[in-house]
């Protein structure tokens, strides 16, 4: 861990979901600030002076703002169950990208998911029924890439792709876990693994322009 991490303040789209939720903890947990936005503006029932909370649709524009003074933000929004993927995966997530190029943030991480990239796989092609929910995560991921790709030399991106989740494990910690490149391993992870490994990867140099699977 980067003894910077714990004194600048980490912003988080998304708050309001399980592994937005977590990630709040997280930092809590390890004393980071955080500012929690989602759509509704409503505070993780977390209580600390560490955390804040703010209204944001990363849909609706308004990004720059809600992150000014951000050192960190993590993307770990995605579309509801009924939304829209293109306008939160992928378009949200590229607006929130350009926006933190501009407001100089030092490193984005993004939650995104396991087989992306594996377009005829049978665990893709069920999940891109909901909206071409797996496609328009590869042209959010996509879109980081290259927006990174030209900014200044001291802003990042990373990366992460979670596996399978439990919801009924406890977490089993740095030791417990797996991370792999190329997208070709999978296997499972609890939300609160998830949150850890997003908040400690962000301010290490090795994580910087990466992309990778954790489970």
């Amino acid at each position: 861990t980067h003894t910077r991490s714990h004194t600048h303040t980490h912003v988080l789209t998304g708050s309001n979901g399980r592994t937005g939720e977590e990630c709040v903890r997280y930092c809590v947990a390890t004393n980071r600030r955080v500012r929690a936005l989602s759509r509704t503006g409503a505070v993780p029932p977390i209580s600390s002076p560490l955390v804040s909370s703010s209204r944001l649709d990363v849909s609706m524009g308004g990004i720059e703002s809600a992150i000014a003074g951000a050192s960190v933000v993590i993307f770990a929004a995605t579309a509801s169950a009924r939304g829209d993927p293109r306008l939160v995966d992928n378009l949200g997530l590229e607006a929130t990208a350009k926006a933190c190029i501009a407001a100089g943030v030092e490193r984005l991480v993004v939650v995104s998911g396991a087989g992306v990239t594996k377009r005829e796989s049978q665990a893709y092609k069920f999940l891109n029924l909901f909206g071409r929910r797996m496609d328009e995560k590869v042209a959010g991921e996509q879109a980081v890439r290259r927006l990174f790709a030209v900014a200044p030399a001291h802003q990042d991106y990373t990366i992460v792709r979670p596996s399978g989740f439990w919801s009924d494990r406890e977490p089993l910690g740095a030791a417990g876990l797996e991370l792999n490149q190329g997208d070709e391993n999978a296997g499972f992870i609890c939300r609160a693994d998830v949150a850890a490994v997003c908040i400690e990867c962000a301010f290490s140099p090795a994580a910087a322009h990466a992309s990778f699977e954790c489970y």
